[in-house]
């Protein structure tokens, strides 16, 4: 090889040693540049993000000062409002004390007044308690005599009563005195205890009810017409509904306002009803 082409190579060979080191300098001082730079960034954003927290915080505080002073302010404006009540009410106060002064002054007058009216009244009072004592005598007196006069009532009751047993019984018999008279008049002729037809003057009623007799069996029925109507015990009736017979009967018991009787014969298929129609003759 040629000297120079050595020395060449050797110059090249320290070039490129050189070089290198330049290249790795460069390449620290980039990073390290680069670094500073990201650093100097994130500081930048750092205080930054430290001043708008700090305005935020400010603009807070400025926020919370002013509604405090507003508050402030309102709440002069109450104490305001609130002293001229109170001196409002210390006016009103003030009158009605002096009225009410006044008030003790007339009230003083009155229980002057009222204490010879309380003396008078204890007297009155006195003299109604003596009238009251009085007036119990005499009301206790008038019980008594009630209590007599309604001892008096109630046995006039009770012979009212007794009067009243005896008229039924007399009204008894002198129903059973005109139905012997008027069968005597109408030339009825019968036995004790056998039917007979009544040929007086038509007795007329209707069925109270109908029910069958336990002991024989046979359909009773209770007519609303008895000795007050001249029905006396063995008397005929006949059963009617509109046109129709139904049955004849025989009264076995009479009373005053009613009679039973017992159904002696009765049309085929016709049931007994209460409302039907009872009398000594139809088409009269």
């Amino acid at each position: 090889m040629h000297v120079l082409t050595k020395i060449f190579v050797v110059i090249a060979s320290i070039a490129s040693i050189a070089l290198s080191t330049l290249v790795i300098a460069y390449a620290v001082n980039t990073d390290r540049i680069a670094a500073d730079y990201r650093a100097e960034q994130q500081r930048r954003l750092a205080a930054d993000s430290k001043a708008a927290a700090q305005a935020a915080a400010h603009n807070g505080e400025q926020n919370r000062l002013n509604e405090q002073l507003a508050t402030a302010n309102r709440q002069v404006n109450d104490l305001q409002d609130e002293s001229r009540r109170l001196q409002a009410q210390i006016a009103t106060l003030t009158a009605e004390k002096n009225r009410a002064e006044l008030e003790r002054q007339s009230v003083q007058a009155k229980i002057a007044e009222l204490g010879e009216t309380t003396r008078t009244q204890a007297a009155l009072l006195t003299k109604y308690s003596d009238e009251v004592r009085e007036g119990r005598a005499s009301s206790l007196q008038r019980q008594k005599q009630q209590l007599e006069l309604e001892e008096r009532v109630a046995d006039l009751q009770s012979r009212a009563e007794v009067l009243e047993q005896d008229r039924r019984a007399l009204q008894e018999q002198l129903a059973e005195a005109k139905r012997q008279q008027e069968a005597a008049l109408s030339g009825v002729a019968r036995g004790e205890d056998k039917p007979f037809v009544y040929t007086g003057p038509v007795i007329s009623g209707r069925i109270d009810e109908v029910r069958p007799d336990p002991a024989t069996g046979r359909t009773l029925v209770k007519i609303n017409v008895g000795t007050n109507d001249r029905v006396a015990n063995n008397m005929q009736f006949l059963v009617g509904r509109g046109q129709d017979w139904l049955a004849n009967l025989v009264v076995t018991r009479a009373d005053l306002q009613f009679a039973v009787a017992e159904v002696t014969l009765k049309a085929d298929g016709k049931d007994l009803r209460v409302g039907d129609v009872v009398s000594t003759r139809f088409g009269q």
